[in-house]
């Protein structure tokens, strides 16, 4: 969904990366660094049109690869590499299987998805909201209408930081999907989850 753009408010165009190689595989990666899997590439490249529709002004990726690939795919190369954008990290959970987690240790599965439980020696959802606000900060600092190639874990702590919801209450996003942010005077979510499918039948105003 896209509502009525203002083009007088500050902006945050936030990008899920396209799928990557343990996306495919249903691992968990938190702060692993994985390239995109070929999936990933074309829903990247799928993307671009609609992203580049909003006129960025400024771009950040993630430093992990899988989120610099989505940035040059999506027809920004010489982006601004920040690290305070990465995913959460998930300590010893990293690199395990959902289906197997999910049946082995279900309660602190959905435990950690509602942001109520730590992975052993993982960042909180608390210490990863609080990077996310400094990233938001900083980002915004850069320009009007700035892009962050991300993950979706931090598209989901932008939601708790701008707009106060709790991570079980945060629908989860797409990979290779856009979500829009006016800043001001209070932040406004304008489209969330966008992917290339969805623009063909609600282009931006």
């Amino acid at each position: 969904m896209i509502s009525t753009q203002n083009a007088d408010a500050p902006r945050l165009l936030l990008v899920r990366h396209g799928e990557s190689v343990w996306n495919a595989q249903r691992k968990l990666q938190g702060q692993q660094d994985l390239p995109l899997s070929a999936k990933g590439r074309t829903q990247a490249q799928q993307l671009a049109p609609v992203v580049r529709s909003y006129a960025p002004d400024f771009v950040i990726a993630s430093d992990l690869q899988r989120a610099r690939e989505t940035a040059e795919l999506l027809g920004f190369p010489a982006q601004h590499l920040e690290p305070m954008w990465r995913e959460a990290f998930l300590g010893e959970w990293e690199g395990a299987l959902i289906p197997e987690l999910r049946s082995s240790n279900g309660e602190a599965y959905k435990a950690w998805r509602d942001g109520s439980f730590n992975p052993p020696n993982a960042e909180s959802f608390r210490s990863f909201c609080d990077r996310i606000r400094v990233a938001i900060e900083h980002a915004t600092a850069r320009g009007r209408n700035v892009l962050v190639v991300t993950h979706g874990g931090a598209v989901r702590a932008a939601m708790t930081v701008l707009f106060g919801m709790t991570p079980n209450r945060i629908v989860p996003v797409s990979p290779a999907s856009l979500t829009v942010m006016d800043l001001q005077p209070e932040p406004k979510l304008r489209a969330y989850n966008l992917t290339a499918y969805e623009a063909m039948f609600d282009p931006p105003d």
